[in-house]
């Protein structure tokens, strides 16, 4: 004979759901505003470096205009100044090439989101475990 249940027994239960939805609802808003506060800070560093792009642009431009000036000049006489202007295009196109390149590798490793993805896998594996019934790998307990 089955024995039936007490009404403790089932608003124990329905409150354990409730907890649980609760402390995921929590979890799942806590991961979100952790993901608007990265997402922020890498626009920011983004801008920034955009901002050298453009800086760096901007010298490459100015060595572009030199080196057609110093061009057209050495074209229309062929003494001295114009070989003063072909080595201030130089230098600028020398430089802004450099600044090109460190700029661009700095983009190229720029990570992303990195403690979002990190803090949701650590919440998943744990979920996981508590459900599995064992103890979670690699977390550690407040």
């Amino acid at each position: 004979m089955a024995m039936a249940r007490t009404h403790d027994e089932t608003d124990g239960f329905i409150g354990l759901v409730r907890e649980t939805a609760d402390g995921l609802g929590h979890l799942i808003a806590d991961h979100i505003k952790l993901a608007r506060v990265e997402m922020v800070a890498d626009a920011k560093e983004y801008g920034r470096r955009m901002a050298v792009l453009a800086a760096a642009g901007a010298v490459v431009v100015v060595g572009y205009l030199f080196a057609w000036i110093a061009a057209a000049i050495a074209l229309g006489r062929v003494i001295g100044s114009a070989a003063a202007f072909l080595a201030v295009a130089l230098v600028h196109l020398v430089a802004g090439a450099v600044a090109f390149v460190v700029v661009g590798r700095k983009l190229k490793d720029a990570r992303v989101m990195d403690e979002t993805v990190s803090e949701v896998g650590r919440s998943v594996a744990t979920l996981r475990a508590q459900v599995a019934g064992a103890e979670p790998q690699g977390v550690g307990s407040p």
